[in-house]
């Protein structure tokens, strides 16, 4: 019970260390793509690093207060980390594994630092200080451990050893429960996607292949099965067909709709050519099913791209109240033309509520031809004073065809407003 309480304390310290280190990281990084000005730095940031620093002061107190206690030393090596200081992250994880005479816990928090610092000997040897017995906790973090080692091995293009460690991460999932095993399988078969991406850039479409299936022996990945299908379309129509199709069903998002409209185009073409008429029925439904219910209904990636976005206002009469629009270019990359469609902005503005607005910009009174850039398209903003806008905000743009059919995020912005 006690290892229970220490672990629930410990995920709350990082839930809040966390949320510090992702609120100053994304103050630093802005990408200033409307009324582009100099990024400097800002009060805000000192306030948080401080608050951080704050926390350790704190911690540093606890410990002399308790000194045999671990718990603060592992909080105190996540700031460290948090602070980018691996040599004081370092001495703390130290103290924590010789405080608790080797806990279970502070093993794994130890170990997965050294993964962070590319210390694989070390990490492994760590992790190998943990009981042999048969128990679902200490498969969950050898689980965790070893699927965090092989991405590392993946980031540093090592692809043999991934796939290699990915193989122990999936045996010792296996035992836990079905989330933790679904996660496994979803790094594993992303390893093999990315091993084939090798063999792809190589011009080796046969171990690339063989990397795809193996993906799919490990998880029904939808990027497998539609890199498959470009692989294959060049090779077999049929198979190319199958892996397309498989692949929109799971994610249709992920699928270039042009490639597979003409992929079925010559399939009824060529069965027809050969006088096997069932066939180009067959593959004539799927053409109309296919620009039935996924052209007409969705919005794929790559579909939509928006540019020159910038706010205005407008004022009624003279004297009148001020209205707000989002203003920006939405240009059609398919050869579809596009006769009905939704566009929501989501504005996160810094330090103010999140708002949203929505707007049907394309009707079939008014379509967006294929290839063609619509300009100005205007979405008015649900605020009531420009005045909510700091100097920084995040903006999400999202479209949709229908009001049925799901939202697809098509930009994310974060702009620096100059007034």
């Amino acid at each position: 019970m006690n290892s229970e309480n220490e672990i629930k304390e410990y995920i709350k310290t990082i839930f809040w260390t966390i949320f510090v280190a992702v609120i100053v990281v994304a103050v630093m990084v802005v990408d200033l793509r409307v009324n582009v000005g100099e990024k400097k730095g800002t009060d805000f940031e000192i306030k948080e690093l401080t608050n951080i620093a704050m926390s350790l002061d704190e911690l540093y107190f606890l410990e002399r207060q308790n000194p045999s206690d671990f718990m603060i030393n592992l909080k105190m090596a996540f700031l460290y980390e948090v602070l980018k200081k691996p040599s004081q992250a370092e001495i703390n994880y130290k103290k924590a594994l010789e405080k608790s005479n080797n806990n279970a816990f502070a093993i794994y928090k130890a170990a997965m630092f050294y993964i962070s610092q590319k210390q694989y000997p070390t990490a492994i040897s760590l992790m190998t200080l943990l009981p042999n017995y048969r128990d679902e906790r200490l498969y969950e973090l050898r689980a965790r451990f070893y699927s965090r080692l092989a991405k590392a091995f993946l980031g540093d293009e090592d692809y043999v050893n991934s796939v290699k460690v990915h193989k122990i991460a999936l045996k010792y999932a296996q035992n836990t429960n079905k989330e933790v095993e679904n996660e496994a399988r979803k790094d594993f078969a992303k390893a093999y996607n990315e091993y084939a991406e090798k063999f792809i850039n190589e011009n080796d479409p046969k171990h690339a292949i063989q990397m795809l299936l193996n993906a799919l022996d490990v998880y029904p990945d939808p990027y497998a099965m539609y890199k498959l299908g470009l692989i294959y379309q060049n090779v077999d129509d049929v198979k190319a067909q199958r892996y397309f199709e498989d692949a929109y069903k799971i994610a249709p998002e992920i699928v270039n709709a042009d490639l597979y409209n003409k992929l079925l185009e010559k399939l009824v073409k060529r069965c027809k050519d050969e006088g096997e008429y069932s066939k180009a029925r067959f593959y004539t439904l799927k053409l109309d099913n296919f620009k039935r219910k996924v052209v007409n209904t969705n919005i794929f990636k790559g579909d939509l791209s928006v540019s020159d976005f910038k706010i205005v206002t407008k004022k009624r009469f003279i004297i009148g109240k001020k209205y707000y629009y989002a203003v920006f270019d939405i240009k059609n990359n398919t050869s579809f033309p596009v006769d009905n469609m939704f566009v929501k902005v989501i504005m996160h503005p810094k330090g103010s509520p999140t708002f949203e607005s929505e707007a049907k910009v394309f009707s079939r009174n008014n379509p967006l031809a294929a290839n063609k850039t619509s300009h100005g398209v205007k979405i008015p903003l649900n605020c009531s004073t420009f005045d909510i806008f700091s100097k920084y905000a995040e903006i999400q743009i999202l479209a949709r065809k229908t009001i049925r059919s799901p939202w697809v995020m098509i930009d994310y912005l974060t702009v620096s407003f100059t007034k």
